[in-house]
């Protein structure tokens, strides 16, 4: 009998004490983590949706994990969900050592002021954005009202704006934003200017952003700065992230130690599908090109930009290797290429690409077909990066 009652008494203390963490946490009592971060992404818009930003939090989320952080992950959020997880954010950051806020979505500027868009924002006119939308600004605040030691907000949200044919005036891309003492701020591109949603799975910038920062030992100012080598690579300058940085020490997403080890490389032994650059450049000399013309790095640009395509040639088939910026893969008939590239017209529709390489193999030019957006041919061009 006594053992029976000392057992329920243990069993309702135990419930007792679960009711009161879970309400503990609804209440925002501040969690003992010393990395957090709140990624949000968007992309089931109504007007204009997007593909990449849901990817993009989903895979910087689990980025965030895996170097330390305690992770709160919001998809297709509306603007309630934004407000409230900001602010529930903003009092679990309190006593933290680092926090950050990553988004990815549709964002806008009106009078100077930044705008990150919820799936269900009704905006007919620019007088409607500060109240379907929330201001950028909410969330710095918030950090800084935690006063921990970093507070990091990285901002995906460049995007064209969906809803510029009904607004006054023309700005695009969002305004600069000061980083208060302690933060960073990142953009995926320049302030005024607009950053592409990326034909593969994660958004062009996020895509090297998460490439650099789990590098060991490598300060976030140099994560940034690889990201941007790479994301201006890849658009041809296009696109150039940008930061605004009041840090007063140094912060790395991954601090541990790395042993590297130098050993030679017998090149004949490396796959030819995981070619690298340092490697076909090694590769691309005269004798090379006379046997395999095609394979080598290429600048390829057309009336939209221009990109950077690693080519492969084995016999008379030719493929982009992962380094490119988009799926390319043809066969040649002489010197024609004839080929497919996948994402060009940002749908799942191929481009049909025709192209004749020079009689020095140093450049080529030809026509393409996107039936996504253009029936007709387009002229495109391109040479050989030296």
């Amino acid at each position: 009998m006594i053992l029976r009652k000392f057992t329920v008494l243990t069993s309702s203390l135990l419930f007792l004490c679960s009711s009161i963490a879970l309400t503990a946490e609804d209440q925002g009592i501040k969690l003992n983590v010393e990395r957090l971060a709140l990624v949000i992404g968007n992309s089931a818009y109504q007007t204009a949706p997007l593909k990449n930003p849901i990817n993009d939090a989903e895979d910087m989320a689990a980025n965030l994990k895996n170097l330390g952080f305690k992770v709160i992950l919001k998809k297709n959020a509306d603007q309630r969900t934004m407000e409230d997880t900001i602010r529930y954010f903003g009092k679990q950051l309190r006593g933290a050592g680092v926090g950050l806020f990553y988004f990815a979505g549709h964002g806008m500027q009106v009078d100077g002021r930044n705008y990150l868009i919820p799936i269900n924002a009704k905006i007919d006119s620019e007088s409607d954005v500060k109240y379907e939308s929330v201001d950028a600004g909410r969330v710095l605040g918030k950090m800084e009202d935690a006063e921990n030691q970093i507070n990091i907000v990285i901002l995906d949200a460049c995007r064209s704006n969906p809803f510029s044919r009904n607004f006054r005036t023309s700005e695009r891309g969002l305004a600069r934003m000061d980083a208060p003492k302690g933060s960073l701020i990142a953009y995926a591109t320049a302030p005024g200017e607009v950053a592409a949603d990326g034909p593969e799975r994660n958004g062009i910038f996020t895509k090297y952003l998460m490439k650099h920062m789990i590098v060991p030992n490598l300060p976030i100012e140099l994560v940034l700065k690889q990201a941007r080598i790479d994301v201006a690579q890849a658009t041809g300058g296009r696109q150039i992230p940008w930061e605004s940085s009041s840090l007063m020490g140094n912060f790395y997403f991954n601090s541990k130690k790395s042993t590297i080890n130098i050993k030679k490389t017998d090149k004949s032994k490396i796959p030819s599908e995981s070619v690298s650059e340092t490697h076909v450049a090694a590769i691309s000399d005269d004798s090379k090109r006379n046997i395999e013309p095609w394979t080598g790095i290429w600048d390829l640009h057309y009336w939209w930009g221009g990109y950077k395509f690693v080519l492969k040639q084995n016999g008379n088939k030719v493929k982009s290797t992962n380094d490119s910026y988009f799926k390319f893969s043809g066969t040649i008939e002489g010197n024609t290429l004839t080929g497919r590239i996948e994402g060009l017209d940002n749908s799942s529709n191929p481009a049909i690409l025709k192209i004749k390489i020079s009689s020095d193999n140093k450049s080529f030019s030809g026509s393409f077909r996107a039936p996504g957006w253009n029936p007709g041919e387009s002229h495109l061009w391109g040479k050989r990066r030296q």
